[in-house]
């Protein structure tokens, strides 16, 4: 399938396949935008995950987000430009960080969206991944661009022999793919999560689907659980045996998430 790029008001994105029109909001990257860089692959190929039956609009997070800007202010962003570029509501599915922004769009926006799928995401951070995030941008704040990259390659390492390896690798390549603005923008964006909380919004009225790995490390089963139970009409769907990432790639997972979405 082609990929397209296009902007949303300010927020790029990638557009691929055809059918009903279906907004990806990305995780948290250490780098903004979509063009052509580092991610690039990974953006398309995560693009194309949900593009059978829908034309995907895969959005991660513009550059320039000014220091202090809140979640809800992104969304706010994310809500007038899908009301710019829709005739009328469209399905949103939001990934990790991405679906504590649809989360706060869904909830304080119900006019842009018809359906939420959130992935490996919750009603607020989980205690490790509060933790890391907090780590990374503190670092970033400080100046220690290569600490914040080591410590956020180590944590995306599976625990274990690979730990080290991934820390060195990400002190020596992290500023050399990254640049000091592209990594300021993610400690904004680990900022305004860290303050991300559903149970102090408006309800979320959109039929929503919560898929979720459970040996996720960074949110859990419990966490899911708490977040489906302040979403009314929300359906969860654990799938046992999966982590934060290889929940979104599993087959069952996406069939889930395809039925949800035709149905």
């Amino acid at each position: 399938m082609d990929v397209r790029e296009g902007s949303m008001g300010e927020l790029p994105y990638l557009a691929v396949g055809s059918g009903p029109p279906l907004v990806v909001l990305a995780g948290l990257y250490p780098q903004a935008g979509v063009a052509r860089g580092p991610l690039r692959a990974e953006h398309e190929r995560t693009a194309r995950l949900f593009a059978r039956g829908a034309e995907v609009f895969y959005v991660n997070r513009r550059a320039g987000l000014a220091s202090g800007t809140s979640i809800a202010e992104v969304a706010a962003e994310h809500a007038a430009a899908m009301r710019a570029a829709f005739e009328r509501p469209v399905d949103l599915l939001g990934m990790s960080t991405g679906g504590s922004i649809a989360q706060q769009i869904a909830a304080e926006h119900p006019d842009v969206v018809r359906r939420l799928v959130l992935i490996s995401t919750g009603c607020h951070l989980g205690p490790l991944a509060r933790q890391l995030q907090r780590r990374v941008a503190a670092r970033i704040r400080a100046g220690a661009m290569r600490r914040a990259t080591a410590v956020l390659a180590a944590d995306l390492a599976p625990p274990g022999p690979l730990v080290l390896p991934a820390a060195l690798a990400g002190w020596f390549w992290g500023p050399r793919i990254f640049t000091a603005d592209d990594l300021r923008d993610l400690a904004t964006m680990a900022e305004a999560e860290d303050d991300f909380e559903l149970s102090r919004l408006p309800k979320i009225k959109a039929p929503t689907l919560l898929v979720g790995g459970g040996r996720d490390r960074y949110y859990g089963t419990a966490l899911f659980e708490q977040t489906a139970a302040l979403i009314p009409h929300c359906q969860l769907e654990i799938r046992r045996g999966l982590g934060h990432i290889t929940v979104m790639w599993h087959p069952r997972a996406l069939a889930r998430i395809r039925f949800f979405l035709e149905a």
